[in-house]
């Protein structure tokens, strides 16, 4: 069992990955890299060149690292801590909706990049899962609205991800421990 390392803040990997030459969201890479690791649990390094392009330099790659090995072992071992990394909740409500909608974009992107399909699936579980996760990366920001009812829908949704990634992420390995868990969690469609 690896230890878990600490998790970079978001604001440290915004900062990082402005030194990058792709210079992607901060949760749109942690989606990435929880995308490659769920399509992958050995993938070393193929995450690097996505996130960094060919500009590797000394000062984003330990916090991406980081990151990599906070998320890796999260997955692996302490699935249930599982967390995105997105804005804190001081964040304007639509700057958190984007946030959540790029994590899925990358998320997607990731697992595509370790061969699992992302549409044109059988139907399923799995299928539903990561449909609902696409639904998720196409909404509208702009038209969040700050109140009540966005704030505590944007939180469902915020839960519903991380649920959904950690049934993907079983489901991928044959496990079903989490079909419970998932179960109380409403579809989008």
């Amino acid at each position: 069992m690896m230890k878990p390392t600490n998790m970079p803040e978001y604001n440290e990997i915004t900062s990082a990955l402005a030194h990058t030459e792709l210079k992607l969201h901060a949760s749109q890479v942690h989606g990435l890299i929880s995308g490659v690791l769920c399509g992958d649990l050995e993938a070393n390094r193929e995450w690097e060149e996505l996130v960094m392009g060919e500009k590797l330099t000394d000062q984003t790659r330990p916090i991406l690292q980081s990151l990599y090995e906070n998320t890796k072992s999260k997955l692996a071992d302490f699935l249930f801590e599982f967390q995105l990394l997105i804005p804190d909740d001081e964040d304007e409500l639509p700057l958190r909706a984007e946030a959540l909608g790029v994590w899925c974009q990358g998320f997607l992107t990731g697992l595509q990049a370790t061969g699992v399909a992302v549409t044109d699936r059988e139907p399923g579980e799995l299928t539903e899962a990561i449909q609902d996760l696409v639904e998720i990366a196409k909404m509208n920001y702009d038209e969040v609205e700050v109140n009540e009812e966005d704030e505590a829908a944007y939180e469902e949704l915020v839960e519903y991800v991380r649920v959904a990634v950690i049934f993907i992420y079983q489901d991928l390995r044959g496990e079903s421990d989490v079909h419970e868990e998932c179960s109380h969690a409403d579809h989008l469609h």
